[in-house]
């Protein structure tokens, strides 16, 4: 009576454990996946904006302390990208992700706020935080004036 009972828990358990390693390593690894994609989210590898830089326009195109949108291939993707011409102290590009979770900004004129509208994150017109949960202010992208054309490139470190 022992000896068929005793082989049919042997071999359960051997599947039990069997399985319990299975799933406990796939778990790991989709665990490390996700850890590290959520790393490159919060932490892209900077471009080298001195080789990337590309022409966004004249300056006159952007009034001073309006944020106007425009589309920057960078990496060979099509990104957006605030330009924010700010008078006497010059002009900033800040790109148009998230620093909680990359959803792209808005600029709120009537409330001169850049705004998020997934999680609520609130920037002002540097791209600074003021509310919400993103870690940082906006990322800030590489900017020159040759003359009166605006070049944009990489992002700075």
């Amino acid at each position: 009576m022992e000896g068929p009972n005793q082989e049919k828990n042997s071999a359960s358990i051997g599947r039990r454990k069997f399985l319990t390693l299975g799933i406990g390593t796939v778990g790991a690894a989709l665990g490390a996946t996700y850890v590290s994609l959520l790393g490159s989210f919060l932490n892209p590898p900077a471009a080298s904006g001195a080789t990337e830089l590309q022409s966004v326009g004249n300056l006159d195109k952007f009034p001073v302390n309006t944020p106007t949108l425009v589309s920057y291939k960078g990496s060979g993707v099509e990104e957006g990208v605030y330009i924010v011409n700010l008078g006497s102290e010059g002009v900033i590009a800040l790109d148009f992700h998230c620093t909680h979770l990359q959803c792209a900004v808005n600029w709120v004129a009537a409330s001169k706020r850049f705004i998020c509208p997934c999680h609520g994150g609130v920037f002002d017109l540097k791209g600074t935080v003021l509310a919400g949960p993103p870690p940082k202010s906006l990322r800030r992208r590489v900017v020159k004036i040759e003359g009166t054309n605006v070049l944009i490139g990489g992002m700075l470190v």
